[in-house]
């Protein structure tokens, strides 16, 4: 049976493909798992995407950008776990939007604890700065902007700022919470759009 896995970051990744209809004999009543697809070569702004899915499921626009910047990374991430009739509900009018999603069943595995979500507050975590794509500042002035706060090398800054341009995110670099909370701020002062996720573990 297919289950959602936890990513490196702490999200949950799809591990295979399931149809998005249950069978005979699966029940509508048992939970269901809804996943945010995106392709190699997106066609929507990561900022409409997640706009859409705060519309739509209900979820805060932090929980709803970390969704989508996760979809950007890997391909797929889990949106929420819902009853069928709403997963439903909400794939069909995500999809009207032109969000491709993709519906699971939710699998309880029996004595296994969740996972704890992961706080800022906890210093001895380490956080991956993202730097999204925002096309109303130059690329030259998102690298001078991402030199003259994180102190990264201009050559650094500008594969940062080209990869966001072309895939809609990407990774400046890793740092502990005080830090990325001070660089995240600053950034957004600035005007420049980032996201904070935890790092994975090697």
């Amino acid at each position: 049976m297919l289950s959602l896995s936890h990513s490196d970051s702490g999200m949950h990744l799809l591990d295979t493909e399931h149809p998005s209809t249950p069978t005979a004999n699966q029940h509508t009543s048992q939970m269901w798992e809804l996943g945010l697809l995106i392709d190699s070569n997106p066609k929507l702004p990561l900022e409409y995407t997640t706009r859409c899915i705060n519309q739509v499921v209900g979820i805060s626009d932090a929980d709803s950008l970390e969704v989508v910047t996760q979809a950007y990374r890997h391909g797929i991430a889990l949106i929420e776990e819902l009853p069928f009739d709403i997963a439903v509900s909400y794939k069909k009018e995500l999809e009207r939007r032109g969000i491709s999603c993709e519906m699971v069943p939710a699998e309880d595995v029996e004595g296994e604890e969740a996972a704890p979500r992961t706080s800022l507050e906890d210093s001895s975590v380490l956080w991956e700065l993202g730097l999204l794509r925002n096309a109303q500042y130059s690329r030259e002035r998102t690298s001078r902007c991402l030199c003259q706060v994180v102190g990264i090398s201009e050559s650094d800054a500008f594969e940062a700022t080209s990869q966001a341009y072309r895939l809609g995110v990407a990774l400046i670099d890793e740092f502990h919470s005080e830090h990325v909370e001070y660089f995240a701020a600053e950034l957004t002062r600035l005007g420049i759009a980032v996201c904070v996720v935890p790092a994975g573990d090697e």
